[in-house]
């Protein structure tokens, strides 16, 4: 890890990150997937392989948060956008509290990645959420081909260029 990048994740607090503290996480969560479980994508492995692999390496870098995979509680109810339930890929919570930081959908290579950005949209926008931030990730084993994070009543912001920069920098990818 860079001399800059390591800076930056030690001066933010793990308590309530900002912006920039969460792409440092997220971007140290990452490098850590390519690094040490590559073989998930030279393998072609299930999605739901990798965002179990990428939650535990988010977990050391949120962690007096929970990250879960696929929870579908919120309280003892099912988590439903409108009427339909609904299984975030990747969650950063508390769990039993209304305290909800990021919710992210992941996706292998490029696909069309319309269904996912609208389902973020909901997680950010339903009263019953209220997520900070979403994230989408499309991966692949050349690193990550799109990712864009959403804010409710904000502009979206592409993080593909700097992300990507991010793991150059850290050694990933040339």
């Amino acid at each position: 890890m860079t001399s800059e990048l390591r800076y930056s994740l030690t001066r933010t607090t793990s308590r309530n990150p900002d912006l920039d503290g969460i792409k440092i996480r997220i971007v140290s969560a990452l490098f850590d997937l390519y690094r040490h479980d590559h073989e998930l994508f030279d393998s072609e492995a299930n999605e739901r392989s990798i965002t179990h692999k990428l939650a535990e390496y988010l977990q050391r870098q949120f962690p007096v948060w929970q990250v879960d995979c696929e929870y579908n509680r919120r309280m003892n109810e099912t988590k439903k956008i409108g009427r339909k339930r609904v299984f975030p890929d990747i969650i950063v919570h508390k769990r039993r509290t209304n305290d909800n930081l990021l919710v992210i959908e992941v996706k292998k290579g490029e696909i069309d990645c319309t269904k996912d950005i609208n389902k973020l949209r909901g997680f950010l926008s339903s009263p019953n959420y209220l997520y900070r931030y979403g994230l989408f990730l499309a991966l692949e084993n050349a690193g990550c081909t799109r990712a864009l994070l959403i804010r409710n009543n904000s502009e979206d912001i592409e993080w593909t260029a700097e992300i990507q920069k991010n793991l150059v920098e850290l050694g990933y990818v040339e």
